[in-house]
């Protein structure tokens, strides 16, 4: 991913530094790639035709990327944050085919990512205890009863204080959903609820298959839905990037 920009102050233009910007010859042409024959030129038109206006370096806030498909899919639309240090700007990057280079516009404002809901993976919980070697020592109330305790803890934690309650998190599919694995001091407490009415062995093993799939993206990590606004923050009004509305 770019990491840096610099931006045109006069015109509100930018250009992404390529880590390795260089002659690359043939491998330039390999698709998915960001940068291509197009990018080269299209760096030396930004040189001459920016050289004697104010420029400056932006550098990209990577928590703030987002978009509608997986990050390992070249083809997409996505959004992020980069700063000067004392603004913030939004930019959007387009990739329209795997041969074609990615484009990039800049907006005054910030984007705001918020927490929708959360969810536990019933379904795919339940199949995997039932495809565990040995899922037949745990009664189906059993399961259930854990099942219960694990959806009361979930629906216990807001979706704006996610954080408190959660260890990690790992992006899904779509920046719209994440995979989120509760804190060590929710287990205990899910475990607590529990031994009052399981037997021994049972909270073992449960506490196995905790240990065992509770890290995002796991069966036992609570999924989380994500919405996104962009906001003007106030920044100052720019020169228009040639672009008619940002429309995520």
């Amino acid at each position: 991913m770019i990491e840096r920009f610099i931006r045109c102050r006069l015109c509100n233009q930018i250009f992404p530094i390529h880590p390795f910007f260089g002659d690359f010859g043939d491998s330039a042409r390999l698709p998915g790639v960001e940068w291509s024959d197009e990018d080269v030129a299209f760096r030396r038109e930004f040189a001459c035709a920016h050289a004697d206006h104010p420029r400056e370096e932006l550098r990209v806030n990577p928590d703030t990327v987002f978009s509608e498909r997986p990050g390992y899919e070249p083809v997409r639309t996505s959004y992020f944050e980069a700063t000067n240090g004392r603004e913030k700007f939004l930019i959007k990057r387009t990739k329209a085919g795997l041969m074609n280079p990615a484009r990039y516009e800049i907006f005054p404002g910030r984007m705001e990512i918020t927490n929708r809901a959360i969810e536990t993976q019933e379904a795919d919980l339940r199949r995997e205890i039932s495809a565990a070697g040995n899922a037949s020592r745990l009664p189906a109330e059993t399961v259930e009863a854990f099942i219960a305790a694990l959806r009361e803890e979930a629906a216990a934690i807001s979706p704006f204080r996610l954080f408190e309650a959660v260890e990690e998190t790992l992006e899904g599919d779509s920046s719209r959903i994440l995979y989120a694995s509760l804190t060590p001091g929710r287990w205990s407490k899910i475990l607590d609820k529990l031994a009052g009415n399981l037997q021994a062995s049972e909270i073992d093993w449960i506490r196995n298959f905790i240990q065992n799939h509770r890290h995002p993206g796991d069966v036992l990590s609570l999924l989380v839905y994500r919405d996104v606004s962009f906001r003007n923050d106030g920044s100052p009004a720019l020169p228009a990037p040639g672009v008619s509305a940002l429309h995520p």
